[in-house]
């Protein structure tokens, strides 16, 4: 099972104590699908933490199993990984229809000076389908957002980038609202030099640019720009500084996993903040620039 099926089994929402009984007890064995990345969180204070969290990982991506079941729990591996690949594959083709919605008068001119690219649990073909609330216009929506970003040369005329801002808002509006799809859409476009003038990783916003990029895969227009800003990033350095965040936050993830073993009668208040922003999955977002 994976760790979701077995809290609603034990009727249960005391997740650590139920993550921390089943690492702990002998006759229990894992495999885990996900992949994991660097993601910027304003709530701690480094900013660093790893995606999926602890307990997003548990409840979605590990499968928990006996050691007689061993070939069993590694063929429900493959069809948990066949299934978030095909959400992530279904997400992706929406994005592909949020670009296409763009009218051919301006999507042509725009995808020429332009790439679009696209990031997040997609990218990593981790997308889920666990219904959230968008808090904005109160609707349910299914699951991973679909972030996509569009680069663009700064003589691409100020009059397109309207036009096909226009057109993809509307787009997100009818995902949003549209019971078929119930999606949510986040997307920017911006010019060449702002995305490069990012690659200070300064600010945390600078450090969300870059790290979408380095995540990121291609979507649509130039190809040839889409390599340069890849070939950018990692000149820049910014490439090398997110793989030692990364390196960093993973290490926080292993000392945060003894300090919860290190626990006494599985107390909760003994986990300061900073622990618990590594173990549950954090509601705080940050919208990129």
């Amino acid at each position: 099972m994976i760790g979701r099926d077995i809290v609603e089994r034990l009727g249960t929402k005391d997740y650590l104590n139920v993550w921390k009984v089943c690492k702990e007890a002998e006759n229990l064995r894992f495999v885990n699908s996900a992949r994991y990345y660097i993601r910027y969180d304003i709530t701690r204070e480094n900013q660093l933490r790893l995606s999926p969290s602890l307990l997003r990982n548990f409840l979605s991506f590990t499968l928990t199993f006996l050691a007689e079941q061993f070939e069993e729990a590694i063929e429900q591996s493959v069809l948990l990984s066949n299934y978030h690949r095909k959400v992530s594959l279904e997400k992706l083709g929406i994005a592909r229809q949020a670009i296409l919605s763009i009218p051919d008068e301006i999507r042509e001119p725009l995808l020429e000076k332009s790439t679009a690219f696209i990031a997040g649990d997609i990218a990593y073909f981790l997308a889920h389908e666990e219904p959230r609330e968008n808090s904005d216009l109160g609707v349910m929506v299914k699951g991973s957002d679909i972030d996509i970003l569009v680069v663009h040369d700064p003589s691409l005329s100020p009059e397109i980038i309207k036009a096909a801002e226009d057109a993809l808002l509307k787009f997100k509006y009818l995902a949003l609202k549209s019971p078929q799809l119930r999606q949510e859409l986040d997307f920017l476009i911006k010019p060449t030099t702002k995305m490069m003038q990012q690659y200070n990783y300064g600010t945390i916003h600078d450090k969300i640019a870059c790290k979408i990029l380095y995540e990121s895969f291609f979507l649509a227009g130039n190809l040839g720009l889409y390599e340069a800003l890849k070939a950018d990033l990692e000149f820049s350095g910014a490439k090398r500084k997110i793989e030692t965040d990364f390196k960093t936050a993973l290490s926080e993830r292993k000392n945060t996993i003894s300090k919860i073993f290190a626990l006494e009668n599985n107390k909760k208040d003994g986990l300061d903040s900073e622990i618990q922003s590594l173990f549950y999955f954090s509601q705080e977002r940050l919208e990129f620039e």
